[in-house]
């Protein structure tokens, strides 16, 4: 499946660009990620809403870490 594909990539990519910023994620992220490869691999979509809501919310952390301006440090 296409979207499944393109999810997987994305979390990928936000994985590497997150790392930028903090590290807290990383090896969540990377086990995760291989767990959804391991069901694209076998061609089982079940969890897609979970690999979007996941692509969602890391997202989101990214745009917060990108835009975090501390004032008082």
């Amino acid at each position: 499946m296409k979207e499944y594909r393109k999810l997987l990539n994305e979390y990928y990519d936000l994985k590497n660009a997150l790392l930028d910023y903090t590290d807290s994620f990383y090896d969540g992220m990377y086990y995760d990620i291989q767990g959804y490869h391991v069901m694209y691999d076998e061609n089982d979509y079940g969890e897609i809403d979970s690999l979007r809501n996941q692509v969602k919310s890391f997202r989101a952390i990214l745009t917060g870490m990108k835009t975090m301006q501390y004032q008082f440090c």
